[in-house]
Parts: structure tokens; sequence; C-alpha cells
């Protein structure tokens, strides 16, 4: 009798792990992004004189994004985000590179999964990192909501276009971002 349990186990045991691994399988997910700086480009846009010469041309990264995600189950999933903008203009005859750099812890609420559809919401909250090739350096909280996430894919990789908002400010004259990535898009390998 001890032999037979002992066989099962032993049998089983391989079994069990298989299911583990699989069970265990895309609980984490990398993604890379880009998004819109539509708030970036109606504050800082080409400005002209009486004569309509202009005096400033600028340039735009869009956000770049990075995420590491981890589920704990169903629902629920938390990670951290990095993103990363950058302005470029003239300004007197001297080029000024302005760059923005976020950490984000965040936390996602998946509410439908099913085939090759996944849809989500998500929250983040950090610190934005604002500094220029002057030497400026500055700091202020960040927040990112995003509303509404369509991930499409089964496996490994997906792909995900995003609805939400970016912000960072330290008071109301001190204004970075509002409302700004309203619209991005990924490219996720879950492991």
């Amino acid at each position: 009798m001890k032999h037979r349990i002992l066989t099962i186990i032993l049998l089983l045991t391989p079994l069990l792990c298989v299911a583990g691994v699989q069970h265990e399988a895309n609980r984490n997910q990398v993604r890379i992004g880009w998004g819109d700086m539509l708030f970036e480009t109606l504050s800082f846009h080409p400005t002209s004189n009486l004569q309509g010469v202009v005096t400033s041309d600028y340039g735009y990264t869009g956000h770049i994004f990075g995420e590491y995600q981890r589920r704990l189950g169903k629902t629920l999933s938390v990670g951290a985000q990095l993103d990363f903008e950058g302005i470029f203009w003239k300004e007197k005859g001297v080029q000024v590179n302005n760059f923005n750099l976020a950490l984000m812890p965040t936390v996602r609420f998946i509410y439908y999964e099913k085939g090759l559809f996944t849809l989500y919401s998500s929250l983040g909250a950090g610190l934005l990192t604002a500094f220029d090739n002057g030497g400026t350096v500055e700091f202020a909280p960040a927040f990112n909501l995003n509303f509404f996430s369509v991930q499409v894919g089964k496996g490994a990789w997906s792909g995900t276009l995003e609805l939400g908002m970016l912000n960072a400010l330290q008071n109301p004259n001190k204004v970075y971002m509002v409302a700004s990535r309203m619209l991005s898009v990924s490219l996720n390998y879950a492991f």
C-alpha cells in the first residue's frame, strides 16, 4: 500500500509541477509604448512676431514608456511605470532641450478577460523629474489615470490601446502636464 501511494505521488508530482507552471505562466507582463503629447503641443508651440516671423520651432518625442506588471489574481495586478518625454526649441538662438521623467507605481483593475480581449483601467502615482540642458532640475508629484484600456492578443504577445491622462504639477502656477498622454499604444510581452 505504501509503495502504491509513493508511486502515485511520484507519477503525479511532475504533472502537478507542470500544472503549477501553467497556472503561474503569464503572471508577469512587460510593455513598451508611445503616447501623444497633446498638452505639451498646446502649451509649447511656435510663436511669431507682428511680421509673422516664427521665433521658435518646437520638437516633441511623444511619451515613451515602459511598464512591468505582476498579476495578483484574476482582477488585479501591480507594478511600476517609467515615462519619458522631450520637448526641444530654440530660444534667442540657443537650443533648449527639456525632459520629463516620471516613475510611478501602478495598480491595474481587470474587469473583462475572454478570448483575445482584456479590458482594464489603472492608476499610477509617483514622482516627475523635470530637467534641461541648462542644468535645471525640478521635482513634482505625478499621477496617471488610465480610464479604459483594450488589450488584444493571447499567449505571450499582445498590444494595448489606452485612453487616459498623465498629470504632473507642483501647484496651479507650476504645471508640467495635465491630461497628457490621452491616447497611447503599447506592445506587451507576458511570461
